[in-house]
């Protein structure tokens, strides 16, 4: 639910908005003050006139630093994105140079990205924009679709659809899901039952990876797994699943770089689940930003073709 507030554009002092979005984004009153040049009580002072205006306290004081109110967290994004028409209009800007440009991107995706994907995004990056860095930030699928819409990744990529109309998605690739168990694993075959899929134990992945239909899916059978362990990352499966009896899923996108790393094997799952989408997110800006927009026109071009976009 949206929330509603009064005043207006004409009546709020630019260097308000500038000082609520800072402060927004490092919830430090001391912060703000040092990036604008400006004295602690001068920013207590401008928060006091946007508290005023807005007829909202804006901020909370909490362990870990301003914490926004339900307001100042509606209204950051569009805020955010005015600032930024402004200032890419007074500044001209509207190019972007990959050869010469030393941006750093963000980019939101999991360790399963950052195997099966992230070679051949940075194969296309390493040629067309020698001197960009990349960050590879960690997929949480609470907090990614805000990442986005404040500016603190590029892009992010995912398998379950992330809210809101704000955020563009194109579809990268299509997957399936598979067991795995130890190679020489005593009591599952190549074509295993329900029964003796779920007579083992199992190691699980953490949900906010995004992988959540395997066992939605189950729980729509009424049974569920007997966990073992649960992993925070893909990553650790291949020894994991080598040196114990247990079993896991995966997606059947990187089975085989799975299995030249450890002794294992995969099987087709004895239930059925829905097939998986692997989407990129960027950020509707009112003023397209000339490199978020070719970070995703080149991870299109690296994993997908253009006509996969949506």
């Amino acid at each position: 639910m949206r929330v509603i507030y009064r005043g207006t554009v004409s009546e709020l002092d630019l260097n308000l908005v500038r000082t609520f979005v800072l402060l927004y984004e490092t919830r430090n009153v001391t912060r703000t003050a040092e990036h604008m040049s400006l004295t602690q009580p001068s920013v207590s002072h401008a928060l006091k006139r946007l508290r005023k205006h807005l007829n909202d306290n804006l901020f909370g004081r909490s362990p870990d630093g301003l914490r926004p109110t339900a307001l100042a967290v509606d209204i950051y994004p569009r805020l955010r994105q005015a600032l930024d028409v402004m200032d890419g209009t007074l500044s001209g800007i509207g190019t972007f140079d990959p050869m010469t440009s030393r941006r750093k991107f963000r980019l939101h995706a999991t360790d399963l990205g950052e195997i099966n994907l992230l070679p051949e995004i940075l194969a296309k990056v390493a040629t067309s924009a020698p001197n960009v860095s990349l960050t590879v930030i960690p997929l949480n699928t609470d907090v990614v679709d805000d990442e986005l819409r404040h500016g603190h990744a590029d892009a992010a990529i995912c398998t379950p659809h992330l809210p809101g109309n704000d955020l563009r998605r194109d579809l990268l690739r299509q997957d399936t899901y598979c067991g795995i168990c130890t190679s020489n694993h005593p009591r599952v075959g190549t074509e295993p039952s329900l029964e003796v899929f779920l007579g083992e134990r199992h190691v699980a992945v953490d949900m906010t990876t995004g992988h959540t239909d395997v066992d939605k899916s189950l729980t729509a059978l009424g049974v569920t797994r007997d966990v073992a362990v649960r992993l925070a990352h893909f990553a650790p499966l291949p020894q994991l699943i080598e040196s114990t009896p247990y079993l896991s899923i995966i997606p059947t996108s990187v089975s085989a770089q799975f299995e030249r790393l450890a002794d294992v094997r995969t099987f087709p799952l004895p239930f059925s689940v829905p097939g998986v989408e692997i989407g990129l997110y960027t950020f509707r800006r009112i003023l397209p930003d000339p490199g978020t927009e070719w970070l995703r026109t080149l991870i299109l071009s690296a994993l997908t073709s253009p006509q996969s976009a949506k």
